[in-house]
């Protein structure tokens, strides 16, 4: 796969932070798939870390098309086909970004994730071994760095994610942010929820509505279809609950309560025959979209544990099978939005006809000059 001329404006906009080992350690895009801590918020301060010299080799790497540092099988920006290419960026900042000589940015991120705790009502095999509750004291000591850090973190974020390492309903730091948060002080800001959904009942968003004004997308990782999946891929969870709270969740979503709502599939041995069926599940809960990913080992399965996981792997000997469920018909379903996997599904008809366009050099100039004019 080629990724030259290509370019990803992450790093300039993007900063996660999580709570590992008593550290604050932040990273510029999801942590599996650009592995490098680029320091602690808390130890360094928030400007050592946003302008600092990792940060700023890893835009390097972006402006020039390398991808050093990142992990090119995991990320579903490079196995979609969904990097920018530099000659069609049309985006202002996105062309400040290519200019920029010594890699800092004037302002602060664009794109803020809360990932210091790692509370969860389940213990998800693919993500930890067992029940993970932080402590009342480590609870106070991240509150208290966020309090520090919000007014930096916050001051230019158009979108505020929580939280991709446990559950906001299950940790007291998210709950207490959510229900007091003074969302119409930030309008422009938008606040997106990673969540299991058992705990996210109507009585739980209605305790939200500080944020109501607020909210932009809502993701549900239920990695099945069928609930005697669902008892492997989400210990402890309750398919009921979750499916109540998903109808419960649409019906507001129709209502224009929020703009997106997403049901999340993160594929492995135990499940992958169900792809058909999690699409089919989708349309009749009547999501936006659902998002498939392949599976990855956050240091929860040994090396031969994760190999049976990874239906991925061509030598697993369900891979072939794997690539047959890949061919449904129902694969091609414009409900289903592009990650890391999407390249093994069969093309929809836009994909298709982007393609054929792209087939044509000088419509793409065209588009170009069109583009040039209208930006």
């Amino acid at each position: 796969m080629s990724l030259k001329n290509k370019f990803c404006p992450k790093p300039f906009e993007y900063l996660d932070i999580h709570y590992v080992d008593g550290e604050f350690r932040c990273y510029v895009c999801c942590p599996t798939w650009l592995p490098v801590n680029i320091g602690d918020i808390e130890k360094e301060g928030f400007e050592a870390i946003w302008n600092g010299p990792k940060l700023r080799e890893i835009r390097k790497s972006m402006q020039e098309s390398s991808f050093l540092y990142c992990n090119k099988e995991l990320c579903p920006e490079i196995q979609s086909g969904k990097l920018h290419d530099k000659d069609y960026i049309y985006k202002t900042e996105y062309k400040d970004y290519l200019a920029i000589e010594d890699g800092k940015v004037s302002h602060g991120p664009r794109i803020v994730y809360f990932s210091e705790d790692r509370t969860c009502n389940l213990a998800c095999p693919s993500c930890r071994k067992d029940y993970i509750s932080i402590s009342e004291e480590e609870s106070k000591r991240i509150a208290g760095v966020r309090e520090e850090f919000i007014p930096l973190l916050l001051k230019d974020a158009e979108s505020l994610n929580i939280c991709s390492s446990g559950d906001p309903f299950a940790s007291k730091i998210y709950r207490d942010f959510l229900f007091s948060f003074e969302g119409a002080k930030f309008p422009r800001l938008e606040i997106n929820l990673n969540t299991n959904g058992v705990l996210l009942t109507e009585s739980v968003f209605n305790k939200m509505a500080n944020v109501h004004g607020n909210l932009g997308s809502i993701y549900i990782s239920l990695d099945a279809a069928r609930p005697e999946t669902y008892a492997i891929t989400r210990k402890g969870g309750d398919w009921q609950k979750a499916l109540s709270n998903i109808r419960f969740l649409a019906a507001m979503r129709k209502k224009g309560a929020f703009k997106h709502l997403q049901l999340d599939f993160v594929v492995q041995d135990y499940n992958y025959r169900e792809l058909p069926e999690f699409v089919k599940l989708g349309q009749e809960l009547g999501v936006d979209k659902v998002y498939f990913q392949r599976i990855s080992n956050w240091g929860t399965y040994s090396k031969v544990e994760y190999e049976e996981r990874n239906i991925m792997n061509p030598t697993h000997k369900l891979y072939p099978h794997f690539k047959d469920i890949c061919q449904h018909p129902l694969m091609a379903s414009s409900i289903i939005k592009s990650g890391n996997i999407s390249r093994y599904f069969p093309k929809s008809n836009r994909d298709k006809f982007t393609d054929f366009l792209k087939s044509f050099p000088l419509l793409r100039k065209v588009r170009k000059a069109i583009l040039s004019v209208t930006h």
